[in-house]
């Protein structure tokens, strides 16, 4: 893992504080040259507004970056058991049991 990729987990996981809905399952990122591209994926309880605290938590993460990088950001939804996919660098990652 570079340092850049280390330190774009630790502002995702500050941005996350507080913002981790029940229905969020996983969350992954990485960085393309001026792009910070976020997965979220939630279970299909998913709502706007929890979409909502996630997008809060993409601006807070941009904003730690300089003007010319932008952000992507994806909000998946996947069905219980589920093969997902993941960005280079996983984030958060709900128990399943």
């Amino acid at each position: 893992m570079t340092q850049e990729e280390a330190g774009l987990m630790l502002a995702m996981q500050r941005a996350l504080l507080s913002r981790v809905p029940h229905s969020l399952i996983a969350v992954s990122v990485e960085l393309d040259y001026d792009v910070v591209r976020v997965r979220n994926i939630f279970d299909s309880t998913g709502t706007e507004d929890e979409k909502g605290l996630l997008s809060e938590a993409g601006t807070e993460l941009i904003g730690e970056f300089s003007e010319s990088y932008r952000i992507e950001e994806e909000f998946l939804v996947v069905e219980e058991r589920s093969e997902m996919e993941h960005l280079s660098s996983l984030v958060f990652l709900r128990y399943e049991p």
